[in-house]
């Protein structure tokens, strides 16, 4: 069997799969398995099984359910910022998502104190939280006039119910029918107090090798109405580059004591790569064609067709105007994107010469910054061309393509999309410390900044 057939059989093996299950648990979408069934492309395979486990818990932000779809979670107005807020400042964090699956179905939430390093701390509920009770997700409404039904739920932390009394790590968990075993998603988020203040400078990296690719976050943390008897030992500093875990830089001690001052100014430990500015697709208007949609063909569903993508592995850098990765759900012709945005099925086209060792993913806020199956691009030796459908919903989104080097820690985007030391990125600085005799680690500064002034 030629390895073109066999990829069609498999494929389509993948999306008969996978779409049992959707005939099963909702048959308002009958449609949809006509569709899905007779396309060559691997949309079903990138609804991997393997991937919705169910359990156990996983202190990280992870889908546990297929179906669970759109997950964002942000403070309230500013949904493209980092998940965390001020303690006792009366800002709230905002979670949505949706249930492409069930009609409905009762949805409770529960809330984790964590260490610097996401492991569960020792403080008792009563400790950090004001409820001892779990609660019940009541904010929920059906899609309304969309091609696929679904049911978008939203929470709000913290809320009349549920205050939080201690800075920190936190973990977010949403189960279903008041069964803990029965998980949705989990999704990390931090309360810090304003007790140190951190001053930083993001510039071109100071060692040769590195400065045409890469950055330099120097920094300095100003504690003189706090004290750190030994900041060597009882001081955690994490360093983010677009709110990503996955390369954060955890391991800096200060370089210099000066007063009250703590200075951090390594010539390569606190560097990144640089990436290149995300590439983007806006699909805000599905009867219409905009930046980098090529083709809209609609049946059961929309199909949205991206523009072919090719490697800017070995490119100059160049301008864009991008949102770090991110993505914002919106439809233009409704007032409630929440609730009103459809989903398409969205084609991704990478041109290359030939197939790589290494696995590629599309890579993003849309991917929960991981490589993730479901996201995996598979090789198509006919057109030459890495390619893969995703099911996702309006809005405008940026993404990547990364692969799993296994050489080094985390995703590579260099090899597909280069390395420039002029990229626009954000940088995240957090500062944990855990006091003698204390059973957590308080977040005692935050700050942000970026690289837009190189």
């Amino acid at each position: 069997m030629s390895a073109k057939v066999q990829t069609e059989a498999f494929n389509s093996k993948a999306c008969t799969d996978f779409l049992a299950i959707i005939m099963k648990i909702r048959s308002l979408i009958k449609s949809l398995s006509l569709l899905l069934g007779a396309s060559t492309l691997a949309f079903s395979q990138n609804q991997s099984p393997a991937y919705f486990t169910g359990g156990p818990l996983v202190y990280d932000d992870h889908v546990y359910q297929e179906g669970i779809l759109s997950v964002r979670f942000a403070p309230a107005g500013n949904d493209l910022a980092m998940p965390i807020i001020a303690l006792n400042s009366g800002q709230q964090l905002e979670l949505s998502f949706d249930d492409l699956y069930e009609e409905f179905s009762d949805m409770s939430y529960t809330i984790y104190h964590c260490n610097a390093d996401w492991t569960p701390s020792d403080l008792m509920r009563n400790d950090y939280s004001s409820n001892l009770a779990d609660e019940y997700i009541q904010n929920f409404e059906y899609s309304l006039n969309t091609f696929i039904p679904y049911t978008n739920y939203k929470l709000s932390i913290p809320n009349q119910k549920v205050r939080l009394t201690k800075s920190g790590n936190y973990l977010l968990v949403i189960y279903r029918n008041n069964d803990k075993s029965q998980l949705v998603l989990s999704r990390r988020f931090m309360v810090y107090e304003e007790i140190v203040k951190v001053g930083a400078l993001v510039k071109r990296a100071t060692r040769v090798e590195k400065m045409q690719t890469h950055q330099e976050v120097d920094f300095e943390i100003n504690h003189s109405n706090y004290a750190i008897p030994n900041p060597f030992t009882d001081l955690k500093v994490i360093l983010m580059q677009n709110q990503r875990w996955d390369n954060s830089i955890d391991n800096l001690k200060p370089q210099f004591l000066q007063n009250a001052k703590l200075i951090y100014q390594y010539d390569d430990e606190n560097t990144f790569a640089g990436g290149s500015e995300f590439r983007f697709f806006d699909l805000k208007n599905l009867f219409s064609l905009s930046m980098n949609v090529r083709k809209i063909t609609q049946d059961s569903l929309f199909t949205a067709y991206l523009n072919p993508d090719i490697t800017r592995g070995i490119e100059n850098y160049s301008f864009i105007n991008d949102i770090n990765g991110q993505l914002r759900v919106r439809r233009l012709d409704a007032p409630n994107s929440d609730s009103e945005a459809d989903y398409a099925l969205v084609d991704f086209y990478l041109d290359y010469p030939q197939e790589i060792s290494s696995k590629v993913y599309v890579f993003g806020e849309l991917s929960d910054w991981k490589m993730l199956p479901q996201f995996e691009l598979f090789y198509d030796n006919t057109r030459k061309a890495y390619r893969t459908q995703l099911l996702l919903k309006q809005g405008f989104y940026n993404y990547a393509y990364a692969i799993d080097d296994y050489t080094k820690s985390g995703s590579d985007l260099g090899f597909f999309e280069g390395n420039h030391w002029q990229t626009s990125n954000q940088y995240q600085i957090l500062v944990y410390h855990r006091e003698i005799g204390s059973r957590y680690d308080r977040l005692v500064g935050f700050a942000e900044i970026s690289s837009d002034n190189l």
